[in-house]
């Protein structure tokens, strides 16, 4: 669900790392972040969004009016999650945390760029195989806590440093550029948006089920009725009525499914039936999608090229990363085609 976000996970992730820093290092040692971010979306309605006016509307409900949530649930987060022992021998299976913002995280690791952007990876992938360069991928392994807490509170910074940087590089370059502070300055928030939460490892679990049940019933629908309703309009609609279900760990995620399958289903199908009849009643407008899904515009045009570049057909945003890391383990000279091509 690429056009549908929980718009409350972006503000509980900025209220976890910031008390994260002025936790002491011995604390800092126990404390999963992942942990406390699902421990409090757990705890608070679900804000979904589907578009750019919905979700500016949640993130100014959500904060004017659980702003003091946040922070409270957050800090229980911190004292709650501690004694968990078993999370780091019981990590969510990578399969559940697939994205398409996901994918450009691993690229960014890939390459080690704190800052990459769908639409530079097609030259940096150039560059690579111009030079021979590989670096090792994690390829979606658990990484430790300690080393996991390191790289968020690194991430942090980096995004803190990140905007005034690009801001002041874009002044010196204000004559090749049309674009204000202003705009730059909301395109990188925008960003943040987008790849927000991809750090961590956790998963509202009823995310997938709700978009395959309402797959399910609008394949049901006259084609004509199909055409005029959005998956990701009812399965926030359906979202936004249940409570929240955040896993960080493959017990967690079991647990969950169970309490789903034992207890939830007919509540499910029926809101499900619910949103439905309110979709395909409402009339129809011309509303611009979330504010972030310009960068998944260009992840499909950097999919064209990387298939071109590296004779791929089969990449998808789904692979992309693993496709171009075994790419770069080839050496040069089984690219042919490529070659032919660039060594003019």
């Amino acid at each position: 669900m690429s056009s549908c976000r929980n718009a409350l996970e972006e503000l509980v992730i900025e209220e976890a790392e910031a008390q994260y820093k002025r936790l002491g290092a011995d604390v800092k040692k126990r404390v999963d972040l992942s942990e406390v971010i699902a421990y409090t979306l757990n705890r608070l309605p679900p804000m979904y969004a589907t578009t750019q006016r919905g979700w500016v509307q949640q993130r100014k409900k959500a904060q004017q009016e659980l702003g003091a949530a946040i922070t409270k649930t957050v800090r229980n987060g911190f004292l709650s999650t501690q004694s968990d022992v078993l999370r780091q021998n019981d990590p969510i299976p990578a399969h559940e945390l697939i994205s398409q913002a996901r994918s450009l995280f691993k690229l960014r690791k890939l390459f080690n760029k704190d800052y990459l952007k769908w639409k530079d990876v097609p030259d940096i992938v150039r560059d690579a195989l111009d030079a021979g360069y590989y670096q090792s991928l994690s390829g979606g392994t658990y990484i430790s806590l300690d080393r996991r807490n390191s790289l968020l509170a690194r991430s942090y910074a980096v995004r803190r440093r990140t905007t005034p940087n690009l801001l002041s590089n874009s002044s010196s370059n204000k004559a090749k550029s049309t674009k204000t502070d202003q705009d730059i300055s909301a395109e990188i928030r925008d960003f943040e948006s987008y790849m927000s939460g991809t750090v961590y490892r956790y998963s509202n679990i009823l995310e997938s089920l709700v978009a395959a049940i309402v797959e399910r019933r609008v394949q049901r629908l006259d084609e004509t009725v199909q055409k005029k309703i959005s998956i990701d309009d009812v399965s926030a609609y359906v979202l936004n009525r249940l409570p929240p279900m955040y896993a960080t760990s493959r017990r967690g995620l079991q647990n969950l499914r169970q309490r789903v399958k034992s207890e939830m289903t007919n509540q499910i199908i029926s809101i499900v039936k619910e949103a439905l009849v309110k979709v395909i009643q409402a009339p129809e407008r011309a509303l611009s999608p979330l504010p972030f899904e310009k960068f998944n515009l260009e992840l499909e045009d950097t999919l064209v090229q990387l298939r071109e570049l590296l004779q791929r057909d089969d990449i998808t945003w789904r692979n992309v990363a693993e496709v171009v890391e075994e790419c770069l383990r080839t050496p040069r000279s089984d690219y042919p085609v490529w070659r032919a091509k660039h060594d003019v």
